[in-house]
């Protein structure tokens, strides 16, 4: 039965991913709470987002890069994901899941907001915000749309926004990916897993794809808005469960 649900989990995170252009991580940690350890399921996730992120920016063809925007991202969120590392060891039971469903309520919450306010631009912020979400990024696998609110406020052109993400992310993913190997999480386990759920998650993917090109876009942005806002409450609901058995 586990391997039931966490294969629709898979199916269903990486079709909402193919449909909307992000969230695999968000449903992913929500669903895979049950199962695995809150930085256990880290590996597996930034894996398969790893994998989906290739998928998108080969289709999507390539987007320009601010690089004097990137290399501050990518230098506070590396900052970020080393501490996010170091503190992965004293991350487990109750504090960690309670940890992991409130950034997944505030990362839905914010990727709601279409139009950020422009004060969250001032690159001090952006400093944070880095340093933010590369710890989020390496303890958790979420927190990706506070680095993606930041740039949509004006931290860089909306045209170059598509191309920083990618950098930061892959960068992010793989250096987490790296020290989670150096600390012996990428066993023969993960690989048998991986082995096993990834063609779910490319064929959930395909369908969410398939499906993202056929709708208009008002009912786009609807199902994503939903999608999201679904998230935040589940998350919220988890949080709120884990809290009252602490």
């Amino acid at each position: 039965m586990d391997a039931l649900v966490i294969g629709a989990v898979t199916i269903v995170a990486a079709a909402f991913r193919g449909l909307t252009g992000f969230g695999y991580a968000l449903v992913a940690a929500l669903g895979f709470a049950g199962f695995f350890s809150p930085v256990g399921m880290v590996p597996f996730i930034l894996i398969n987002d790893l994998l989906l992120t290739g998928f998108t920016v080969l289709d999507r063809g390539r987007s320009p890069i601010d690089w004097s925007v990137t290399r501050l991202l990518v230098a506070t969120g590396l900052a970020g994901a080393l501490c996010g590392s170091l503190i992965v060891p004293y991350l487990e039971g109750d504090l960690a899941r309670i940890l992991v469903s409130a950034t997944i309520v505030v990362a839905a919450s914010v990727a709601l907001v279409r139009n950020p306010p422009a004060w969250l631009a001032h690159r001090s912020l952006g400093i944070v915000i880095g340093f933010a979400t590369g710890l989020l990024l390496s303890a958790f696998a979420v927190g990706g749309p506070l680095v993606a609110a930041w740039l949509l406020a004006g931290g860089t052109r909306r045209e170059n926004v598509r191309g920083v993400l990618a950098v930061f992310f892959g960068l992010i993913d793989i250096f987490t990916l790296s020290s989670r190997a150096a600390m012996g999480a990428i066993d023969a386990d993960l690989l048998r897993l991986l082995i096993i759920y990834c063609p779910m998650t490319l064929a959930g993917f395909a369908c969410g794809y398939f499906l993202s090109h056929r709708l208009p876009p008002h009912v786009w942005e609807r199902v994503a808005a939903i999608g999201l806002v679904a998230i935040a409450l589940i998350g919220l609901a988890q949080t709120v469960y884990v809290v009252a058995l602490a």
